[in-house]
């Protein structure tokens, strides 16, 4: 019963982080069935989302029926498992480590205090979630860094069966705290042992938390500032965005263009493998918001067609030494033709019609570039800048918003 359970716990979490069913916000409620993702970032963002709500009773349950979760319906856990059963020998091999994963939770929680939630990327669901996102069309090599934290669990797991499970995973260690308050709870009348600090929370968890703030609020320093990676529409500013994010590649799968790929290194050290817009191969199409209703911690969040469509994620910028207009003197407005939103106006230069940018009104939606027929080079590029509202448009009859 219970492996029947765990194979059809593992093949709905696989359906629903290829976002093959046609419900897609049932792949969002998936992530936020872990109190980890949805809990710290709610901490994180200082608000509490519906989301938050999915990951509450796992925590409960946990406290009654120790890891339940981790038991029933972890889609991480049961192929760490059945890679460890390829190695029966290996079993006693962690039986000495230390458990990381309750220190790793403390840091996790004192960095959200802080306001920028570490290493939510090392949550299973995030993990098994960033797998099945990497294989997309196209399928980029960027996307392929999402795949890899699957991959490396299995092997671990493989090395040193239930290694992951019992001592790394932060949602373990997050049921096995929620098990710990209730048994605090029933002996409150026994004195705490000496080594601990209320609530039998030791040392090194204590510290953890207090170095998980600490290393937060350094971290947030090194996001970038005035000039970040253009980022999914509905991205909270940079340095919360970067910290919430979990790099689960929901957001990445969800796009029906494939112009979200994994920032490695624009953002700096914060905001590596978060989503970044690349205008390569299509510019952000102006009703779609699919990006928004997928993100399971807060980092994106979700708009509704008329929000984004007057949401400015970027600044186009000319380049007049690379553009036919400016620099060669010939008439191209091509720009101009394909943006949708009315932000490329025109200038008389040496007698021919000159493309120029609408700061007001450009929303960075990338058609101008993706169209730009300059070459080797695009004339004109958009840059990132912190999220702001537009000047809004007249509505010539929008589509129904799906959200």
């Amino acid at each position: 019963m219970r492996r029947g359970l765990r194979i059809l716990a593992f093949l709905l979490a696989a359906l629903l982080a290829l976002q093959v069913l046609p419900w897609r916000a049932a792949a969002r409620g998936f992530l936020g069935l872990s109190p980890v993702l949805g809990g710290l970032g709610a901490l994180a963002a200082r608000a509490a989302t519906p989301w938050l709500l999915l990951g509450l009773p796992v925590l409960v349950l946990a406290a009654f029926r120790s890891r339940w979760f981790c038991r029933y319906l972890c889609p991480t856990g049961f192929a760490a498992e059945l890679a460890g059963r390829l190695n029966p020998r290996g079993r006693g091999r962690f039986a000495r480590w230390p458990n990381v994963g309750r220190v790793l939770l403390a840091i996790l929680v004192g960095a959200a205090a802080c306001g920028a939630p570490l290493f939510l990327w090392l949550d299973p669901l995030a993990i098994f979630n960033g797998f099945f996102a990497a294989w997309r069309a196209p399928l980029a090599w960027s996307s392929c860094a999402f795949a890899l934290g699957l991959p490396l669990v299995l092997l671990l797991s493989l090395f040193a069966p239930n290694a992951w499970c019992q001592k790394l995973c932060p949602l373990g260690a997050a049921q096995d705290l929620a098990a710990r308050l209730r048994r605090s709870a029933r002996r409150r009348e026994k004195p705490a042992p000496e080594k601990s600090f209320g609530l039998d929370l030791s040392r090194r968890e204590f510290l953890g938390a207090a170095a998980g703030g600490a290393a937060a609020l350094a971290l947030r320093r090194t996001a970038a500032g005035k000039n970040p990676p253009i980022r999914p529409p509905g991205a909270r500013p940079e340095d919360q965005f970067a910290a919430l994010c979990a790099r689960c590649g929901a957001c990445l799968r969800a796009c029906p263009y494939g112009i979200l790929q994994p920032d490695l290194g624009a953002g700096g050290l914060a905001g590596l493998l978060a989503p970044k817009i690349d205008y390569s191969r299509a510019n952000c199409f102006e009703y779609c918001n699919e990006c928004t209703k997928v993100c399971p911690t807060g980092a994106i969040e979700r708009l509704a067609l008329e929000a984004k469509r007057n949401r400015a994620i970027g600044l186009a910028e000319i380049d007049r030494s690379k553009c036919i207009a400016w620099h060669d003197g010939q008439y191209c407005m091509v720009c101009h033709e394909f943006c949708p939103y009315l932000a490329i106006g025109s200038t008389k230069h040496r007698g021919v019609e000159c493309p120029t940018v609408k700061p007001e009104m450009c929303r960075g939606c990338g058609a101008c570039q993706v169209n730009c027929p300059a070459l080797p080079d695009k004339a004109i590029v958009v840059k990132g800048i912190p999220q702001r509202a537009a000047r809004p448009l007249p509505d010539y009859g929008a589509p129904a918003d799906g959200a």
